[in-house]
């Protein structure tokens, strides 16, 4: 009896063994990497057939394994054009040598014309085809076609998709005009009924021609470059309008999204200006009914040093800080003002105050929702700013004070 219930284990573990290898015999679609061109950003725009003109800008193995001198790009883009996005990718095989891969993409460039007539069928795809995923970022490319943004050779870094990504990142941690929205949160953000998205914008400076060629980087400083613009305005899925630099910056105070950044303001009755860095900051909002009418309160808590001083004060007082730490409320504050009346010229609510109203209020938001729009245009907003200035530097007095 032993012996047969030994051999039953014994075959019942080979059955096992022979269909985990029919089961688990590899991936079926894998590619080796030689046969692959790995893009990390794409571009797309619109021509004057309403086609779409999609470029793919994909890494040259070769140049960037090297340090030593080259003549060749370190990348090459590829460009298309279909009926369709699926359809312009997939004509991408008649352009580039190897398959085009995009599982590692980086940055997603919008032409602004595309993005005014509205980018939820780009959405679609790029979230709905398998081989993209969602962590790369959208920007807008606001003074240029994507195509010319994605030709441009930049200085510093190899890969100008890298390039963007690092100077969007950097800009956002300090100074607080951009913000870096990945593919799932500009949906998200779309979707809502209570808040519109913003995408940081890329400006192209000089001519495309010079910046297209490899001379671009051989000069200290390059006569073409990409910069990292303020923030583009949304309702729903189309673009309407910018905001200024600072306007975007008081969008991230608002929203809590301020790491570091710098606020300068004049010297009360004399010339000259003071600076504070601000080191952290925290932003919370809530809403209540007033009447019939919701009101939302923002408060804002930020913490700072003192970094440039040119009026004469002394620091040493405590009243002298107090009295800084108010006149950096007011200005954090005029900052905030002006980018809501931004938000509300343009019939926009960025800000998720319908989020807020829906969250605290989901009653009264229910009944106003599909009219949120025109509501959010006579919203009363509340600013609370409180500054606490924690190191004044390693002197207390200007250098050049009297006395």
């Amino acid at each position: 009896m032993k012996c047969k219930s030994k051999s039953l284990s014994i075959i019942t573990r080979t059955i096992l063994v022979m269909s985990c290898l029919l089961i688990l015999s590899g991936c079926w679609n894998s590619r080796e990497l030689d046969e692959l061109g790995i893009a990390v950003a794409i571009g797309i725009d619109k021509d004057s057939d309403d086609h779409y003109h999609v470029s793919v800008q994909v890494i040259n193995p070769s140049e960037i394994a090297t340090d030593a001198p080259t003549t060749r790009p370190p990348v090459s883009t590829y460009t298309t054009t279909g009926e369709t996005l699926f359809e312009a990718f997939r004509k991408l095989a008649k352009k580039s040598p190897r398959k085009i891969y995009f599982s590692q993409l980086r940055l997603a460039v919008l032409g602004s014309e595309v993005a005014e007539e509205g980018i939820m069928p780009i959405l679609d795809f790029l979230y709905r085809d398998h081989e993209f995923r969602t962590s790369f970022y959208a920007i807008i490319a606001k003074n240029a076609p994507a195509e010319s943004v994605l030709s441009i050779i930049t200085p510093y870094e190899k890969i100008p998709a890298n390039k963007m990504m690092s100077t969007l990142e950097t800009t956002e941690k300090n100074w607080a005009a951009t913000k870096g929205v990945s593919i799932d949160k500009l949906i998200s953000a779309i979707k809502s009924k209570g808040e519109n998205p913003v995408l940081s914008g890329i400006v192209l400076i000089g001519e495309e021609d010079i910046g297209t060629n490899i001379s671009n980087v051989e000069n200290v400083d390059s006569p073409t470059k990409l910069e990292i613009d303020e923030l583009a305005i949304f309702k729903e899925d189309k673009l309407i309008g910018w905001l200024t630099e600072e306007e975007s910056r008081g969008l991230n105070f608002v929203t809590g999204n301020v790491s570091s950044t710098i606020i300068t303001d004049s010297c009360e009755g004399e010339d000259g200006k003071l600076s504070v860095e601000i080191l952290r900051s925290q932003a919370s909002m809530k809403s209540k009914i007033n009447g019939d009418k919701p009101v939302v309160t923002i408060d804002v808590e930020t913490e700072g040093n003192v970094g440039e001083v040119e009026c004469k004060i002394d620091l040493s007082k405590p009243e002298s800080l107090d009295k800084l730490n108010k006149k950096i409320d007011q200005a954090i504050k005029e900052i905030i003002v002006a980018s809501i009346e931004k938000g509300k010229e343009s019939g926009s609510d960025i800000f998720g105050f319908g989020n807020v109203v829906h969250r605290d209020n989901p009653k009264y938001f229910k009944k106003v929702e599909k009219d949120w729009d025109s509501q959010f245009k006579d919203l009363e907003v509340e600013i609370k700013v409180k500054t606490e200035l924690r190191r004044k530097g390693t002197i207390t007095q200007p250098i050049n004070k009297e006395g």
